[in-house]
């Protein structure tokens, strides 16, 4: 219909009609390429608020989860104090030496944490960051991602050789009764938790001191638990930092 109506104008050379068909034809491309870009740019708006969404749940969980580490890892030093003290002054742990012997154990106890990135790996495999478009906000996530996952991984997943040391000398039905009875482990949710608790003696006093001279009888078991509780001090402090920034972050994320 409008084809030939065109056809028709130039025909009878009605250049004003020709011209109002040709601005009618550029005003309607220009509309529907507006509309267009228009339906593409709210899509990648969506599509990066959804991205947001997921990445804002995950810091929440880093969050949590740092948070657990945290308490975690204060019980670990606590016992890791009580057995430095027995090694440097003689002190035994609440007066026994079955406690102390459990404090050397436990003291070697470790928690592995990586941050939950898949939704950043996602979104960055796919050449889609710009979705994001705070650049400060990308540089943000960037840096908890990316810099902070490679600063700390190694630190996090270190294997300390007091473990082996001290767990080397420890008999194992001395262990076996650890695990059953000084150490909790369960699910929640996707996470697999873990928790120190009190226990009471499977063995006499006696046997107990034998066990801890066997400790000092090897330099290395000193020497090894000095370094870890270093170690464990500079998790700690890290981890926290980490905790406040991915709650920061999810702030941002939940108020923009």
């Amino acid at each position: 219909m409008f084809l030939r109506r065109v056809l028709a104008h130039v025909k009878a050379q009605n250049w004003v009609a020709i011209g109002i068909d040709f601005a009618i034809v550029v005003l309607g491309v220009f509309v529907a390429t507006q509309v267009s870009n228009w339906n593409d740019a709210n899509r990648d708006r969506q599509r990066g608020q959804s991205y947001l969404a997921n990445i804002h749940g995950e810091l929440l969980t880093d969050a949590t989860a740092i948070e657990r580490r945290i308490v975690f890892w204060r019980q670990v030093t606590g016992y890791g104090e009580a057995a430095l003290a027995y090694a440097e002054h003689g002190t035994l742990k609440d007066g026994s030496a079955w406690q102390t012997v459990l404090a050397f154990f436990q003291a070697s106890q470790i928690w592995p944490y990586t941050a939950t990135d898949t939704t950043y790996r996602e979104l960055t495999g796919a050449g889609e960051l710009g979705l994001i478009r705070d650049q400060s906000m990308r540089a943000a996530l960037a840096d908890y991602y990316v810099v902070r996952k490679n600063r700390l991984d190694p630190l996090f997943a270190a294997m300390p050789e007091y473990r082996e040391d001290v767990r080397g000398l420890t008999p194992i039905r001395v262990q076996n009764y650890i695990w059953n009875n000084c150490h909790h482990s369960f699910a929640e949710g996707a996470e697999e938790m873990q928790e120190l608790v009190p226990c009471e003696s499977p063995i006499s006093e006696v046997e107990a001191r034998e066990i801890l001279r066997s400790y000092m009888a090897a330099p290395e078991v000193l020497r090894g638990l000095r370094f870890w509780m270093s170690t464990i001090r500079v998790q700690s402090d890290l981890s926290r930092h980490d905790r406040d920034v991915a709650r920061e972050l999810a702030q941002r994320i939940a108020t923009d």
